[in-house]
């Protein structure tokens, strides 16, 4: 690297005569032992395979900071790749989760060798990794300790009785945030404290991702993929939406998107049974195959991978077939909206549920939230491994529920929801949740999405913004996942909201200071009032039907 410090990679070689390869890249946190078996595979169709460790991990030297030299050192990489003589001047990069991300980080500095990436659930820092919504996540230690030192920590990172345990302990005992590296492991964790200290999206996190510049410079075939469920879609996506914003003509023409009904996981090995959901076998991609053709389309001046018939390709559930569009934003044609009401109810439980109606209200309604944090009564949780069927419960603590009515006709959801609320709080800040589900006539459910915000954020995650106690705002909520299903005729659509207290996130005193340093002592029991009127119409609109 240009500071010095020696990386460590591991090279596989064509089995041939030839002076000079294409390379294909993985620039990995995770240890460069471990794609043997891709590396194998690519040298016997006439790539250079080289994983490669990132600073300070494995056996490379430096000091292991995630995120903040990626960039600079995937530069450095590829300039040093395209100086070997066993490199003829191609380039690609692939890589899922981390290493989708560090993909985006090295080609915001533009080396020229680098022909092509194909990022796949790319992690977005700051937006979906290590918190959503503002709201940090406690997994982000578990992950640090993961990935912290030169080897892999396999055994705790899995073990979850323990992160349970100590979970269950901050929550119970009111623990703030800021030392859950002291409780989990007894030590400061520095980049955890690095983390913290920006709650805000600011300068730090922003620094990881491509400038609108950057974006319009870009013109190398791109191939990203996300799925359904994927834990990093939001950070996929925004790479993907930024360059579709901000890109030349020349070069969002090149760049490709695959959406389909894939975990985080599957996003690498499909599989066609997840969360009691089943897909046809058709979503079954074989991704080596995949990213095999779209290099020899790249790196070769092959034949683009048949597959690729358009530039966005997406799973249709429950259609079981792959659908295409030439971009995103073609992918729906229509929008059912819905606006919230609950004259004769308190919405609260879901045999006694809220309306979600096609006209507006005529008469002035509220429903209220009532969220305590230091309530840690425990919920019951469902455990079966068909948690995406999952039965919606009558009643849950700091819950409104709105049921629809019957649709009349099949109904293809397809995009992203948005849910617009009127809210008034008693206290300058909160936390709150809201799921889409879809139940069929049958009593069916199927989870479509959901949505995370901490209220301070309204106006985006790097404008932070208290609320004045007893005045009426709005709060838009436009980040839950992508999905694309075909909902049955007869099914009503269901919008949980509800207050976040719980013991995997960060939790919210409600006081409107930095979260994490937030105490029991700070703690305030906060009333959320969503209004319903002709002034303030509290709605959902729900993206609907197909662009031929």
């Amino acid at each position: 690297m240009r500071d010095g410090i020696k990386l460590s990679a591991n090279i596989y070689f064509p089995d041939s005569d030839e002076a000079s390869y294409p390379v294909i890249l993985i620039y990995t946190p995770y240890v460069n032992d471990e794609a043997v078996e891709r590396g194998m595979y690519f040298a016997k169709e006439g790539y250079v395979f080289m994983t490669l460790d990132l600073r300070g991990r494995g056996n490379s030297e430096g000091e292991y900071r995630p995120f903040e030299k990626d960039g600079i050192d995937g530069y450095d990489a590829i300039q040093w790749i395209s100086q070997q003589d066993w490199c003829n001047g191609n380039i690609g990069m692939m890589g899922g989760s981390y290493r989708g991300m560090v993909q985006w980080m090295t080609l915001k500095n533009k080396p020229k060798a680098l022909k092509t990436i194909v990022p796949t659930a790319a992690v977005g820092p700051g937006i979906d990794f290590p918190k959503f919504g503002g709201i940090f996540q406690n997994y982000a230690l578990q992950w640090l300790n993961f990935t912290g030192g030169k080897s892999r920590n396999d055994n705790l990172f899995d073990n979850g009785v323990f992160w349970q345990n100590k979970a269950t302990k901050k929550y119970k005992e009111f623990i703030p945030f800021k030392d859950w590296d002291i409780l989990a492991l007894g030590k400061r964790n520095p980049v955890f404290q690095t983390w913290i200290a920006h709650p805000d999206f600011d300068e730090y996190w922003q620094g990881f991702y491509p400038t609108p510049a950057d974006y319009q410079s870009f013109d190398l075939p791109i191939l990203t993929i996300t799925g359904y469920f994927d834990g990093d879609q939001p950070g996929a996506m925004t790479y993907y939406e930024d360059h579709m914003e901000y890109g030349s003509s020349a070069g969002k023409a090149n760049h490709y998107l695959i959406l389909g009904p894939y975990s985080h996981a599957g996003t690498r090995n499909p599989v066609t049974e997840l969360g009691g959901l089943t897909f046809g076998s058709n979503s079954k991609l074989d991704m080596k195959k995949l990213h095999l053709d779209w290099f020899n389309w790249t790196l070769k001046n092959g034949k683009k991978p048949a597959f690729l018939k358009d530039r966005v390709a997406y799973y249709m559930m429950n259609q079981n077939k792959w659908m295409y569009a030439s971009q995103f934003n073609n992918i729906s044609k229509d929008t059912i909206t819905c606006y919230l009401s609950s004259p004769e109810s308190d919405a609260k439980l879901l045999i006694a549920a809220g309306y979600l109606s096609p006209q507006k209200p005529t008469a002035s309604d509220k429903d209220f939230i009532i969220y305590d944090p230091l309530d840690t009564a425990e919920v019951a949780s469902y455990t079966g491994s068909d948690y995406y069927k999952a039965p919606i419960p009558i009643e849950e603590p700091s819950r409104v529920i709105y049921i629809s009515d019957k649709l009349d006709t099949n109904a293809p959801v397809v995009g992203r929801f948005e849910v617009g609320l009127y809210l008034s709080l008693n206290v300058p800040d909160t936390d709150i949740q809201m799921s889409l589900y879809a139940v069929d006539e049958v009593g069916e459910t199927r989870y479509i999405g959901s949505d995370r915000l901490r209220l301070r954020y309204r106006n985006g995650l790097s404008q932070p913004k208290l609320a004045v106690p007893g005045k009426v705002f709005f709060c838009k909520f436009d980040t839950p996942y992508i999905t694309a299903l075909e909902v049955k005729r007869g099914s009503r659509f269901i919008l949980s909201i509800n207050a976040v207290n719980s013991v995997y996130l960060q939790k919210n005193y409600n006081a409107g200071k930095d979260v994490s340093l937030e105490t029991k002592a700070d703690a305030k029991k906060a009333e959320i009032t969503i209004h319903h009127s002709p002034e303030n119409p509290s709605y959902i609109k729900i993206p609907i039907g197909l662009k031929e």
